[in-house]
């Protein structure tokens, strides 16, 4: 009893040591996540002033769309505004077609047939390859977002069908503001008033639900975010920024449209970065586009 008692007395100081030594460093690390969270904010208010009086000076409209992934900051400029989705529209077909391999409504293994009904001009290069060739779902869903294939997007969207589409992007990815009304490259029912559209807002959501892997599940959300960064179109979000730097994204690209929608990653944290414009002349828009990416880009250093 006394060794036990002896025990007590030498080993009660050296926990409360321990002790102390444990909250000091626990409140250390507080301190400095606070410290960081405050910081990060007060960038990104400054970077919102500085994004709203750069954009001012455009007479076309330009919708944004950025948070910081780890303290949640964001900057939201006409981000619930409907714009023609041009080639956005194909992140959200990429994930309900997700969606509906993984229900076990469609099969990524299916094989679909290239055919004369399918041609399209645009972007792609399914269209330099003779009709009847064949694919299955998952490479056009490939080659959808990495060459931004029309074709490869019409003949999923046939397979889908529309309707399909427009549920599973309200009910199931909830885009509240994103649809889906025509094909792809579909002039005649453009010219008609027939438009695909999406916001800045339904755009980030939705990658940012990619990126925590919550998206449809966390296989699907990994892969689809390996698909985005093997975009091969880099003249906007990545142009100023360092070719070592990943951004997993999508480019949309149509008449008076030009928009670039992605995640960026960086050494200092990791955002998301939506930029739709309308009706400003294409090389001014992807310039535009360009510049805020670096301009956000610029506070991760």
């Amino acid at each position: 009893m006394k060794s036990l008692k002896k025990l007590l007395i030498i080993s009660f100081p050296l926990v409360m040591i321990s002790i102390f030594i444990i909250e000091f460093f626990v409140s250390k690390i507080y301190s400095t996540e606070h410290n960081d969270e405050i910081v990060r904010k007060t960038q990104f208010e400054q970077l919102k002033e500085s994004v709203e009086n750069f954009v001012s000076n455009y007479s076309g409209t330009v919708a944004i769309y950025i948070k910081d992934l780890s303290s949640g900051q964001e900057i939201m400029i006409n981000e619930n505004k409907k714009i023609p989705a041009a080639s956005l529209i194909k992140i959200p077909i990429m994930a309900a077609t997700y969606y509906l391999n993984e229900s076990g409504k469609i099969s990524f293994e299916e094989e679909l047939v290239y055919k004369r009904k399918h041609r399209c001009g645009g972007s792609g290069k399914i269209k330099y390859l003779p009709y009847n060739t064949k694919f299955k779902l998952k490479d056009l869903i490939e080659l959808m977002i990495t060459d931004s294939d029309n074709i490869a997007t019409n003949i999923i969207t046939e397979k889908v069908g529309l309707l399909t589409l427009n549920n599973v992007f309200n009910e199931v990815l909830n885009l509240n503001s994103t649809e889906m009304n025509r094909f792809i490259m579909d002039l005649k029912s453009r010219n008609k008033g027939i438009e695909n559209y999406t916001t800045a807002k339904d755009m980030g959501m939705m990658l940012e639900s990619i990126y925590r892997k919550k998206l449809i599940s966390e296989n699907a959300s990994s892969e689809m975010l390996k698909i985005l960064m093997k975009q091969k179109i880099s003249d906007r979000i990545p142009k100023y920024l360092l070719k070592e730097v990943v951004v997993a994204h999508k480019t949309g690209l149509m008449r008076d449209s030009c928009h670039d929608a992605g995640i960026v990653f960086t050494n200092k944290g990791d955002f998301v970065i939506v930029v739709l414009t309308q009706e400003l002349n294409t090389s001014i828009a992807k310039n535009v586009i360009a510049e805020i990416a670096y301009k956000t880009y610029s506070v991760y250093q």
